[in-house]
């Protein structure tokens, strides 16, 4: 991975006479609607000009694919394409003409140490620049810097860090191989980091973002392993029962929850990091599985067969105090915990027998149904770092892909076409 130079990133202020002007997108506001925002063409030198044709299309996909912008088709602006980046050259009428309420230009060169993109962001009506971001990357992480505008962008609406410099871990199958792959949070810029004939299942981010837990059959049986991005090292790190498998980490990094099989019977098990000191969590003698830690760490949720078929329960991080969360629908697995704590994501089969997305909101116990009528499966779900996002799998196209979604599933995109068969996916820590 090519090493990124430097970043130098400039959020300019407004008046104080204007600070109680300035335009926030509440995504949780019931009168919420998209932003409608009008990014301009990228002028450039004819030596970087596809550089920033490429980092355009990127920033414009990344805001849409948030769900917070309506995107505008630059077919239809009518502003001069020679109109400068600064509020004295640009004719604001114009971008009102198209129903534009932001407005992004920015300017891409080279430098020696690679590409540097000066982002200006305008609020239309207002005609006044609210926002300046200078980005250097290396020549070669174009994409990189079109990601990096798109977060600039989305933080000074929401006042939220963006996501869209994270990565989606997966895994892939191709032929007779399984190969544990990293995607951009476009779904885009897919790499191998690792390729094998043995199963490789279920990825996990450690939460600083540097290593991988992957079950992996390497050994002859489900054993857990932890690749290394620094250098593409793969080592096992816990074998525990007949198969241990399915673990994620803890909030702080420091534990590990699994599942542990003996014989026909499973159950959740916590670890220390390093894959010593390994302790049974519980004890029933139906099927558990799919822990996953509350972003406090104080709790996990997983799926339990007790009360006759899998259905998702909570308990204390300890063991103790486990609970049944969901009472609908008799095929429920996979779940995943928001961010922010509030919801929780999962996977179930329908009376049709057909998997779909859904999510339950922790307070109230209301479950909202993310997909439907799209495909006969969607599942496992995995949310982004900021809790507004979903990933997940779909075979609404034929085949199996990745699908990018708001919590609410009204607004899904297909990403990563041509990419093979992904499974499980896993969204990765914010980028620091």
């Amino acid at each position: 991975m090519t090493r990124l130079l430097a970043l130098a990133a400039l959020a300019l202020a407004a008046p104080a006479t204007l600070a109680q002007e300035r335009v926030y997108i509440d995504v949780g506001a019931p009168n919420f609607r998209p932003l409608p925002i009008a990014v301009a063409p990228f002028p450039s030198e004819p030596e970087v000009r596809d550089a920033a044709a490429t980092a355009n299309a990127v920033l414009r996909n990344d805001l849409a694919l948030s769900g917070l912008f309506d995107v505008l088709d630059p077919r239809g602006f009518l502003a001069d394409p020679s109109e400068g980046l600064t509020a004295p050259t640009i004719k604001f009428a114009r971008w009102v003409d198209v129903g534009a309420e932001g407005l992004v230009k920015a300017s891409v060169r080279r430098t020696p140490a690679g590409l540097e993109g000066d982002l200006r962001l305008f609020e239309v009506r207002s005609g006044r620049e609210v926002l300046r971001a200078v980005q250097r990357v290396a020549a070669t992480e174009v994409r990189d810097l079109g990601h990096r505008f798109a977060d600039a962008v989305v933080e000074h609406y929401t006042r939220e860090p963006g996501v869209f410099r994270t990565k989606i871990v997966a895994i892939r199958r191709r032929g007779d191989l399984r190969e544990l792959v990293l995607l951009d949070a476009d779904g885009q810029n897919l790499r191998v980091l690792l390729s094998e004939k043995a199963l490789l299942l279920l990825p996990a981010w450690r939460p600083d973002g540097r290593e991988i837990l992957v079950t992996s059959y390497r050994g002859g049986r489900p054993e857990l392993w932890v690749f290394r991005l620094a250098d593409s090292s793969f080592r096992r790190i816990a074998t525990v029962g007949d198969a241990a498998m399915g673990g994620v980490y803890s909030p702080d990094g420091r534990k590990i929850a699994f599942v542990a099989s003996q014989g026909e019977n499973s159950d959740v098990w916590v670890m220390d990091a390093s894959g010593s000191n390994p302790r049974r969590l519980t004890r029933d003698p139906a099927i558990e599985v799919s822990p996953v830690w509350s972003p406090d760490g104080r709790r996990i949720a997983f799926v339990s067969a007790r009360a006759g078929s899998p259905q998702i329960y909570v308990m204390n991080a300890d063991g103790s105090e486990p609970r049944r969360l969901t009472f609908q629908g008799n095929y429920n697995q996979t779940p995943d915990w928001s961010p922010r704590g509030d919801l929780l994501a999962f996977t179930a089969r329908d009376e049709r027998r057909a998997f779909d997305v859904f999510v339950l909101e922790m307070e109230s116990g209301r479950i909202r149904r993310v997909t439907q009528d799209q495909g006969f499966t969607n599942e496992e779900p995995t949310w982004a770092p900021n809790g507004r996002l979903l990933a997940f799998v779909t075979d609404r196209s034929g085949k199996l892909e990745l699908v990018i979604s708001d919590a609410t599933g009204e607004r899904q995109t297909l990403v990563a076409p041509g990419s093979g068969a992904l499974s499980t996916p896993a969204w990765g820590p914010l980028v620091r």
